[in-house]
């Protein structure tokens, strides 16, 4: 009987949650979706910073249904680089810093873009970097050497990527060796977009944008790029009935904290933000997908202190504070929404987000 009362009350008090908490419960459906939007150099103190700035009113990420910590250390340092992080996500495997794709010993190892082509889904990257950049590398090329772009844009060439987006044309189109990659892939059957415009206009896939000759223009200057194409590659990526892969990047936040710039960096984030937003949106009206928004790395150090160590005040005023112009090897938080988002919770390695999406996405 005394048992019996007590899941009666249990049961009581779940039906009198409010609403709202019951329909933000993380979804239990079958994963045939995967977003994967990584802020680079984006910690706490930067979406903090978003928060507070944005007078306390929701963001995005406040929609999430389940939030985790990852710890982001490397194979060979405690403070992580672009490359070791993307590779760790994308392959599962921690690396050295400057690797991507292979182990520390130059062992090449399987990323998600690629298990996901073998398993026959669509596959689209988006950055607002250049393609060859360290995170987008991670999810393509196998190379002991980050800054090897003319090898990478090659294994981008070569990877049969259905969507990709972003800068870094001359790497494409001025190879050492003679090759034009981009009149190879247009060859194979790629719509080439060289504008913005023009590749919110393609209707088909494979398409490939390059934006600029090397690196987009910062957010301040670039307009809602990184939203509209967010939308527009997920809208073709949903065309493939078996399901997608997608790895979208605010790339930039790095570079502003790398500087110290505050107002780059909040431009920054507002501009990922609005990006998250629209994936989000996505989830809600694509049954299946699942959103996932973490930081490669902390860059900055940033800080978010009071003006006033006198708490008795009504106000103490806010001061933002970096404390390097490197990374840091502070951990991130990992934002989830969606189909299975309930799986990413509690203290993370960052290899876990690629083991937890294989198993979700691609299985065995």
């Amino acid at each position: 009987m005394k048992r019996t009362f007590i899941l009666l009350f249990c049961a009581a008090l779940l039906y009198s949650a409010p609403a709202e908490a019951r329909q933000r419960a993380p979804k239990s459906e079958k994963v045939r979706n995967v977003i994967l939007m990584i802020g680079d150099g984006m910690g706490l103190g930067q979406t903090a910073a978003l928060m507070i700035e944005n007078g306390y009113e929701p963001t995005a990420f406040d929609r999430a249904d389940a939030t985790a910590i990852c710890k982001t250390y490397s194979a060979n340092n405690r403070v992580t680089d672009s490359g070791a992080s993307a590779t760790a996500m994308a392959t599962g495997y921690k690396t050295a810093n400057s690797r991507i794709g292979v182990l520390p010993d130059g062992t090449a190892v399987a990323n998600l873009t690629e298990l996901a082509k073998a398993k026959g889904l669509a596959t689209g990257i988006v950055v607002t970097s250049h393609l060859a950049d360290a995170t987008p590398a991670g999810f393509v090329a196998h190379v002991s050497d980050r800054h090897d772009s003319g090898r990478i844009a090659e294994m981008f060439a070569e990877a049969d990527i259905d969507v990709l987006a972003g800068g870094g044309r001359q790497f494409f189109t001025e190879c050492e060796n003679g090759r034009d990659l981009l009149q190879e892939m247009q060859r194979k059957g790629y719509v080439y977009a060289p504008t913005v415009e023009d590749f919110y206009a393609a209707d088909r896939m494979p398409v490939v944008g390059l934006f600029a000759p090397k690196y987009m223009k910062p957010a301040s200057r670039r307009g809602d790029y990184l939203a509209r194409a967010t939308e527009h590659a997920l809208n073709l990526l949903a065309g493939n009935k078996k399901g997608f892969f997608a790895m979208i990047e605010g790339s930039q936040i790095d570079g502003a904290c790398h500087g110290n710039n505050l107002g780059e960096m909040m431009a920054e984030m507002h501009d990922f933000e609005q990006a998250v937003g629209r994936a989000f949106d996505f989830a809600d009206t694509h049954a299946g997908t699942l959103v996932l928004v973490v930081g490669d790395h902390e860059t900055g150090g940033l800080t978010v202190i009071s003006n006033n160590r006198d708490f008795t005040a009504s106000e103490s005023g806010i001061a933002y504070n970096y404390s390097t112009t490197s990374h840091s090897g502070t951990p991130v938080v990992l934002y989830a929404y969606g189909a299975g988002a309930g799986n990413f919770t509690g203290v993370m390695e960052n290899t876990d987000i690629f083991n937890l999406i294989k198993a979700l996405l691609i299985g065995r």
